[in-house]
């Protein structure tokens, strides 16, 4: 969906900064998840379903949404981290 028109030059360079701040935290995400540390994971994964978002990377929004969701209710995100570092990757090659 084109919801707002054109992207300028002002949005592609949002979205690089977006692929540039993201890059650290998918990798606090990849720890966090290593030493079993569910607030921070559910902290890092509400953060990032804000700014993917906004960024228009849906996809990636949801999966954090899903991990978010799975570390409130005390449940399993095994698999989620992964999906959410390939997912990232995706993104940040469509952005690039």
């Amino acid at each position: 969906k084109r919801q707002m028109g054109a992207v300028d030059a002002g949005a592609i360079e949002m979205l690089h900064l977006f692929v540039d701040m993201t890059a650290p935290q998918i990798a606090a995400m990849k720890e966090a998840e290593a030493h079993k540390d569910g607030p921070h994971l559910r902290e890092l994964a509400h953060s990032l379903k804000g700014s993917a978002r906004s960024a228009g990377c849906n996809v990636l929004g949801d999966i954090a949404a899903t991990l978010q969701k799975a570390c409130e209710e005390n449940r399993s995100y095994e698999g989620l981290v992964g999906r959410i570092d390939a997912e990232f990757a995706r993104a940040a090659r469509e952005i690039k």
